[in-house]
């Protein structure tokens, strides 16, 4: 299998973070709905949504022949690095819609070579003009696909987000980076990073981050394979299979067992910290007011059923050892 090798120094693993991108799971997820077969796992979802518009409507469009067509790679400019755990789908939506001229005709031509759909010409032409009309697009599909998932899903990255990082601090980068897929090798000795890929013939298959750093983004739909972008304008960037993958579609355990003693909804807040957890993405989940969550939290933890760590400026709740002994 090919291997791309990074050389990371001292800056580059000093900038090393980890962060969310909605815009990336938006076009995974398409992907995803495209070659089913290799996506077993997300079958509850992909049953739900395997006749969405974006793919079986009338015609086709760019953001269906940017993001479904037969490229090995997407088009960069799609996906841009994102740089926090907080970035919004708006935020990376909004860096599509101002991505230069000359950025999106070189990405073009990187993925499609001479086989561009030909529903894409006009983007050569004009393609701040058309980008409008794909970032609409994919504002459209996202809310009828992702958006009413998209608490459970961010609440599994982020609590990968908590365990990499405070992996990283406990057992060194090497560990870290072999822990999180089998695909990457980390020599701290050299400060090479190896990476394998399945794109044959990888023009430069040994790159140095020259200190642009590296981001991290855990993926519901990257599974099971590893992504990275190297090329400028970004800050390079790895998207890997998230932790605990196999829970996402699972239903809800009921929590009628520990209502009584701890009141409903105590009992349905610890029952959802099966993964760590904020107080905003647990109030979406549960319908509840930031405030009365976090008054409930609080109660947990005096308890010892619950625990607050930071990550970054994010603080995510999480059970403790007592509290997931009340699960056994």
């Amino acid at each position: 299998m090919p291997t791309l090798t990074l050389s990371l120094g001292t800056a580059d693993l000093s900038l090393l973070r980890w962060a969310v991108s909605p815009a990336w799971e938006l076009l995974a997820s398409i992907r995803t709905l495209t070659r089913p077969a290799s996506h077993a796992i997300h079958m509850p979802w992909l049953s739900a949504h395997r006749h969405d518009p974006l793919l079986t409507g009338p015609g086709t469009s760019a953001a269906h022949d940017l993001t479904a067509g037969p490229p090995s790679h997407l088009p960069g400019f799609l996906a841009p690095t994102p740089l926090s755990p907080l970035t919004t789908l708006d935020d990376e939506l909004d860096e599509v819609r101002r991505t230069p001229s000359a950025v999106v005709r070189r990405d073009l031509a990187s993925a499609f070579g001479d086989d561009l759909p030909p529903g894409l010409a006009p983007m050569l032409r004009a393609p701040r003009r058309e980008l409008e009309t794909v970032v609409a697009d994919l504002r459209w599909y996202w809310q009828r696909t992702l958006d009413p998932a998209w608490p459970r899903i961010r609440a599994l990255l982020e609590s990968d987000i908590h365990y990499r990082a405070r992996s990283l601090t406990e057992r060194g980068p090497a560990a870290m980076f072999a822990d999180i897929h089998p695909g990457l090798t980390f020599d701290q000795a050299t400060g090479t990073l190896r990476i394998a890929s399945r794109q044959a013939g990888l023009p430069d298959p040994h790159r140095s981050l020259e200190g642009r750093g590296l981001v991290l983004v855990p993926s519901a739909f990257a599974w099971p394979r590893l992504y990275f972008k190297t090329s400028e304008p970004w800050v390079p960037v790895i998207r890997y299979p998230v932790r605990g993958i196999g829970t996402l579609w699972e239903p809800p355990a009921g929590t009628a067992d520990l209502a009584p003693a701890l009141g409903a909804t105590r009992a349905l807040l610890l029952e959802l910290l099966e993964t760590p957890a904020g107080t905003l993405e647990l109030a979406n989940r549960t319908g509840l007011a930031p405030g009365g969550v976090s008054a409930h939290l609080h109660k947990l933890a005096r308890a010892g059923l619950v625990a607050p760590h930071r990550t970054g400026r994010i603080v995510l709740y999480a059970r403790t050892a007592r509290g997931e002994a009340l699960y056994r």
